[in-house]
């Protein structure tokens, strides 16, 4: 690492603990530091992602196209359908911990990096799911509840071979500690922002969703 490199990896490291880091500081920080996390899991498969886009293909996209499989064998098996995050929130607090230990830069606080997966979400939206033929099947998309915010995938799932159908579950989700949002119903259902873009800024320390209109849509 030479000391160029290190001046800015301690640049962002500072933003983390200060509090001041947006989206785009995640994503910078992720392509800077993208040879330091090959061997954790969860920070390397995100940053993957979030750098690939729809070229990415992965352990995210495994579990996406495991969890569709589920979806198709609905009311052939009698096992329940038990739907997760793809990496829990420990194991992404874990991973990116060490990099920070590593780089002897402060550990964040569960707070922060409740943030910084908030980001991670916001960068993925709207990634399209390729399937093994080149066709797009499906899309990620930000939502929000009243107590979380979400990265859902909406994806085809055939049911037969003549019915085709979309489902959407989450695949990232942290605590909203951001807005204030009222419930659709008792089940807290996520508002699921298709049609807007949402960018995570940060004013005088605290995160902001800002919603954004679609161009062209």
């Amino acid at each position: 690492m030479d000391m160029k490199e290190k001046s800015l990896i301690s640049y962002y490291g500072r933003k983390f603990n200060n509090s001041t880091f947006d989206e785009k500081d995640v994503l910078s920080f992720l392509v800077l530091i993208k040879k330091y996390y090959k061997d954790i899991p969860s920070i390397h498969e995100l940053g993957e992602m979030a750098t690939k886009r729809e070229q990415y293909q992965g352990l995210i996209t495994d579990y996406i196209f495991e969890t569709r499989r589920k979806f198709t064998s609905i009311g052939q098996t009698k096992a329940a359908l038990r739907i997760h995050d793809v990496f829990p929130f420990k194991e992404i607090r874990n991973g990116f911990n060490k990099i920070m230990a590593d780089f002897h830069l402060i550990e964040l606080t569960n707070e922060k990096i409740n943030d910084f997966v908030t980001c991670l979400i916001s960068i993925l939206q709207q990634v399209k799911i390729i399937d093994e033929n080149n066709k797009e099947i499906g899309k990620l998309f930000f939502a929000i509840s009243e107590k979380q915010v979400i990265l859902m995938v909406e994806i085809e799932v055939s049911q037969n071979l003549l019915k085709k159908t979309n489902v959407v579950f989450p695949v990232l989700t942290a605590n909203n500690n951001y807005t204030k949002i009222k419930k659709q119903d008792r089940y807290d259902t996520p508002y699921l922002f298709g049609d807007e873009v949402v960018e995570v800024t940060n004013q005088d320390g605290k995160l902001e969703l800002i919603f954004t209109e679609l161009v062209g849509k």
